[in-house]
């Protein structure tokens, strides 16, 4: 992961030396390219309920959306100016920050639940987390599930007594089934497959109620919020239509995004699970965007870097900087 970090690092640096990322400003954006993430969240369902499409629609601009199986691409996509905005856990947004990504954090698409966990396989002798020394336990690197189970792992006096293995969410599937894994920490839809013969030691809900959250947000590219911030609120705005749709009545939400995933109802329902969609007024109320969660981000930051998968923690000013919080502000009641 450290060489990873470093690889974007480098990557930032030539293209700032090379001039690539300077942005043609006199012409008009004429398309947003989104980075997706293949679950059910309020992107899938603003986008089966046309809130997106016919903002752009309006505005005259075309919308591409590019799919990420994590936020190490999404990253890399940002750093080249292949997406203007990307979703992905807030552990690779950590990364971000720390890799000086001209990137700016302005959502947070869910704040995560039962949607990721770390799973153990029945039969194989594990029902305590003593039981995880000298196993095999698989997640992908630098997301939030490594983090939960760094912190999980750590808690429990683990960290040197199991091997942890970096494999992408499809490979995890492929080694249970294969028998060659006994647990992982990961996220839907993984774990749907892997729970019909296994069950969860612990999941990131329990520990949102330690108070250890973690959530997937939304970065925009530093280019493209400088020239368009009308378009960065005028998504944002339609994302929390979404947000505010779930709280009303999260049939028509959780319907919509089982549509554009094409998953049943309680597929959708299930791969949602606990997360919960704050909406912009709930974010400024409870001083979500501007207090509690830069206090995690810290946190994640501090850990993270204890355990060298990045260069530095992020100083909680740096953080502060990175979360452009005025768009949420102006939503307000929206």
């Amino acid at each position: 992961m450290k060489k990873i970090v470093k690889l974007l690092t480098l990557l930032v640096v030539f293209l700032l030396l090379s001039g690539c990322t300077s942005s043609t400003n006199d012409k008009k954006t004429t398309e947003v390219r989104i980075g997706i993430l293949q679950v059910p969240n309020d992107v899938a369902a603003s986008r089966q309920l046309k809130y997106i499409s016919n903002y752009f629609d309006q505005e005259h601009i075309k919308v591409k959306y590019i799919i990420f199986d994590s936020g190490v691409d999404a990253n890399k996509a940002l750093i080249s100016g292949d997406i203007d905005f990307a979703t992905m856990g807030d552990t690779n947004a950590v990364v971000a920050l720390t890799s000086k990504i001209d990137a700016k954090l302005v959502w947070v698409n869910d704040v995560l639940g039962n949607n990721e966990g770390l799973v153990v396989r029945n039969g194989s002798g594990i029902k305590d987390f003593d039981d995880l020394a000298g196993q095999k336990i698989a997640t992908p690197f630098a997301s939030t599930s490594h983090y939960s189970l760094m912190m999980t792992l750590k808690k429990h006096h683990l960290l040197n007594k199991v091997s942890l293995l970096d494999m992408d969410t499809q490979d995890i599937v492929a080694a249970w089934n294969r028998g060659d894994i006994s647990a992982a920490y990961t996220w839907q839809p993984t774990l749907t497959p892997m729970l019909k013969n296994g069950h969860f030691l612990i999941t990131s809900e329990n520990l949102r109620d330690q108070n250890r959250i973690t959530a997937n947000v939304t970065l925009v590219r530093g280019g493209f919020e400088r020239k368009n911030p009308k378009l960065v609120s005028g998504l944002l705005q339609q994302l929390n239509k979404a947000h505010i749709e779930m709280q009303k009545d999260p049939n028509i939400t959780i319907k919509a995004a089982s549509k554009q995933m094409d998953l049943s109802y309680s597929e959708a329902k299930s791969q949602i699970g606990t997360s919960k969609w704050l909406t912009s007024k709930q974010m400024v109320d409870d001083k979500f965007l501007s207090e509690t969660f830069p206090e995690q981000l810290y946190i994640t930051g501090k850990f993270m870097s204890q355990q060298q998968t990045i260069d530095h923690a992020p100083s909680k000013k740096e953080i502060n900087d990175f979360i452009a919080d005025k768009y949420v502000n102006e939503l307000g009641d929206d």
